[in-house]
C-alpha cells in the first residue's frame, strides 16, 4: 500500500477527509493527520509518504513551504493542495513546485478527491514498475560486467600470456589501465564461513551477488577494479600511482578496515583482506595474483577477519602425530571429568603449541579428525552409552575449517557439547560408586590401582566393592584396570615412538616382562608384533 499524510489546521476538514475517503479500496494507507505545517514536515520525515494532501494557510509553516522541503527530501512525493484561495500567485507557486493537483475547499467533493487519488495511484504504480525494470536492467548489466571481469581474471591466472598487447586491450576494456603506466596494488578478499552464508543468502550465486554489491558500494577510491574469483573471494585492484603527498598504502588499509566493520555491522559476516605487492604490468599482476590466491597455511595461521600483507610461510617438518597420544589422553580426561573449563584450557594449550611450530594445515586437520573419531569410538566404553557419529560428516566439517582460531572454537564447542550430553545422561544401570571407580581408572592409567585402594577411596568394604563392580559391569575390577591399561598401551604403540620399556613405566609396571605378558594375554601378540602390524 502507498502511504498518505493529510495536513490541515481546520479539524472538521481533517476528520471529513480521514473518515470518508475509501483508503483501503484505493490501495492507500493514511499514516498521519497533522494540524500545522511543522507537524506535517516531521510526519513526512518519519513516515516518508507517497502522497501528501495539505492546506496552504496553516500556522508555523504554510503548505507551500512544507511541500518544498518535503519534496527536497523525497523527490518522488506526490502532492495535492487544498486551498480557499483562487489567487493566481498561489496557483503559480504550486505549478513551480510541480504539485499534482490544486483543489478548492469550497467546491471539494469526496468523489473528486477519490478520482485524483486514483490517478496518483496509477502514476505511482507506473513509476514503481519502471524503477523495478530499471533496477533489473542494472543488475543484468552489473552481473554481465562481473562475469566478464571474472572470466578475465581466471584466464589471466590459468592461461599463458602469448600476446601481451591483446591482454592489455582486454584489461583496458574492464578498467585496468596498465597501458597508461598506472601501477596497481592487488588485494584478495575472502568471506568467512561460506557454508553458513550460503544458507543465509540462498545459495552461492546470491552470496557472490551480495559480496560484489557490498564491496562495490563500500570501495570509495576512484579507479578501483573489482574482479570476482569465485562465490566468496575477489581481487580488488587499487590504483597505486607514485606520490609523496599521500600515503596510499595507509589510505587503502584504513578503507579496508572500515569495510570489515561495515560488513560485520550490516551483513553480520566477517571478511579478510590479503595485500599483495605493487604491480606495474600484466605479467607482474599474473604472478602476484597466483601467489596471493594460494593462501593455504598462511591464511590458516593468519586467522579470521584479518587485514595483512601476504607473505610466504614456512611450516615445520616435525611430525604432529608424535603428540597424538598425549593430546588424546588429556582431552579424554576432560570428558571423563566433565570439566568444560579444563577442556577449553587444554585445547588452547595445544593450539598455542601448533601455532608456534606452524605445522602444515592438512596435518593439523588430520590430527583433529583422528582425535574426534577416536573419542567417538571410545565413548561407549568410557561412559557406558552409545552415540551416533558419521566419519564422513566430521571429515567434511573439519576440512572446511580454514583457520586455526576457527578450529580451536569448533573443537572446544565439540568437547563442551560432549561433556553436556554426558551430564544429561542418567545411567541407572551403574551405581555412583562403580561409575566413580571407572572414571578414576580411565583418567589415571599410569597409576598402580589395587581393589583395596579403590574401595577405600570410595568408602566401601573391599569385598562388597568387588561384588558390586562385578554385578554392575560383568567383569571384575582388576580385569577392568588391566583392560584400560592395555588399550592405552595399544594407543602408545601405534601413535608414539616410546620404547616398550618406556610404555610399561608410563602405565605403572615396574617389570617390562610382566607388562609384555599381560599385553600378549590381552591382544594375542607381543608389543613389538603390535607395531609391526601397522
Amino acid at each position: 500500500m502507498y502511504k498518505v499524510i493529510i495536513s490541515d489546521d481546520h479539524m472538521p476538514m481533517l476528520n471529513y477527509l480521514s473518515a470518508n475517503i475509501p483508503w483501503q479500496s484505493l490501495g492507500l494507507e493514511l499514516v498521519a493527520t497533522c494540524a500545522d505545517g511543522e507537524e506535517a514536515l516531521e510526519a513526512c520525515a518519519r513516515h516518508r509518504p507517497d502522497i501528501l494532501i495539505t492546506d496552504i494557510g496553516m500556522p508555523i509553516m504554510n503548505g507551500l513551504e512544507v511541500i518544498q522541503l518535503a519534496c527536497a527530501a523525497n523527490p518522488r512525493l506526490k502532492t495535492i493542495i487544498l486551498s480557499c484561495h483562487e489567487d493566481f500567485q498561489y496557483a503559480q507557486r504550486a505549478v513551480q513546485l510541480e504539485v499534482s493537483d490544486y483543489v478548492l475547499k469550497e467546491s471539494l467533493r469526496i468523489e473528486q478527491i477519490t478520482e485524483i487519488l486514483k490517478k496518483l495511484r496509477g502514476k505511482l504504480d507506473a513509476e514503481r514498475a519502471s524503477q523495478r525494470e530499471h533496477q533489473q536492467l542494472q543488475d543484468v548489466v552489473k552481473s554481465n560486467g562481473s562475469a566478464i571481469r571474472a572470466t578475465f581474471l581466471r584466464s589471466l591466472i590459468e592461461q599463458p600470456i602469448w600476446n601481451l598487447t591483446e591482454w592489455e586491450e582486454k584489461a583496458e576494456s574492464i578498467g585496468i589501465h596498465f597501458e597508461q603506466k598506472m601501477p596497481y596494488l592487488p588485494v584478495i578478499s575472502i568471506l568467512e564461513h561460506p557454508h553458513e552464508l550460503e544458507e543465509r543468502f540462498g545459495g552461492k550465486h546470491n552470496m557472490r551477488f551480495v559480496l560484489l554489491n557490498g564491496l562495490d558500494e563500500l570501495i570509495t577510491i576512484d579507479g578501483c577494479v573489482l574482479l570476482s574469483f569465485d562465490e566468496r573471494s575477489s581481487l580488488i585492484m587499487f590504483p597505486f600511482p607514485k606520490t609523496i603527498s599521500r600515503n596510499l598504502y595507509e589510505e587503502i588499509q584504513l578503507l579496508l578496515k572500515q569495510i570489515q566493520n561495515k560488513m560485520i555491522q550490516y551483513l553480520k559476516t566477517g571478511i579478510s583482506f590479503y595485500l599483495g605487492g605493487v604491480c606495474l604490468n600484466l605479467t607482474e599482476l599474473k604472478t602476484e595474483a597466483q601467489r596471493i590466491l594460494d593462501l593455504g597455511s598462511f591464511r590458516f595461521y593468519a586467522g579470521e577477519n584479518c587485514l595483512v600483507k601476504w607473505q610466504a610461510i614456512e611450516t615445520t617438518k616435525d611430525d604432529i602425530f608424535v603428540h597424538y597420544a598425549n593430546i588424546l589422553q588429556s582431552i579424554r580426561n576432560c570428558i571423563v571429568g566433565k570439566d568444560k573449563q579444563l577442556a577449553a584450557t587444554t585445547i588452547h594449550h595445544w593450539i598455542v603449541h601448533i601455532n608456534h611450530l606452524k605445522y602444515p594445515m592438512e596435518a593439523v586437520q588430520g590430527l583433529v579428525l583422528k582425535l574426534v573419531t577416536e573419542i567417538e569410538l571410545k565413548y561407549t566404553v568410557m561412559q557406558s552409552f552409545v552415540t551416533n557419529f558419521n566419519v564422513e560428516q566430521f571429515h567434511r566439517i573439519i576440512y572446511a575449517i580454514e583457520t586455526l582460531d576457527h578450529l580451536e572454537r569448533w573443537l572446544t564447542q565439540y568437547l563442551e557439547q560432549k561433556i553436556t550430553s554426558l551430564g544429561a545422561i542418567k545411567d541407572v544401570s551403574l551405581r555412583k560408586e562403580v561409575a566413580e571407580a571407572k572414571r578414576y581408572v580411565i583418567m589415571n592409567p599410569g597409576k598402580k590401582i589395587s581393589m583395596e585402594e579403590m574401595a577405600q577411596r570410595i568408602n566401601l568394604n573391599s569385598s562388597h566393592f568387588s561384588r558390586m563392580f562385578k554385578d554392575e559391569t560383568g567383569e571384575n575390577f582388576i580385569s577392568f584396570v588391566t583392560r584400560v591399561k592395555m588399550e592405552r598401551a595399544q594407543e602408545l604403540l601405534d601413535q608414539s615412538d616410546l620404547t616398550v620399556h618406556e610404555i610399561a613405566e608410563q602405565l605403572g609396571y615396574e617389570h617390562t616382562s610382566y607388562f609384555i605378558k599381560l599385553f600378549r594375554n590381552y591382544s594375542g601378540h607381543s608389543p613389538n608384533e603390535q607395531r609391526r602390524r601397522l
